[in-house]
């Protein structure tokens, strides 16, 4: 089943680093490809739809 994520992604542009929100729908196993896709090297995950994951800044990051 899809979901709406709202992810803190770590990105690279331009040999440095930068955190952002951004979002995605899809499956959880498509959430990885999805985002590696989108540039993201590792992720937290901080909403899945409209509910927020609990100490999602205490959680480690997800390399995608």
């Amino acid at each position: 089943m899809k979901h709406h994520y709202v992810v803190q992604a770590i990105m690279r542009h331009w040999s440095q680093d930068f955190q952002s929100s951004m979002g995605a729908v899809c499956t959880l196993e498509e959430l990885s490809v999805v985002l590696k896709h989108k540039g993201v090297r590792s992720y937290k995950i901080k909403k899945i739809d409209e509910d927020p994951v609990a100490d999602w800044e205490k959680s480690d990051w997800i390399v995608a």
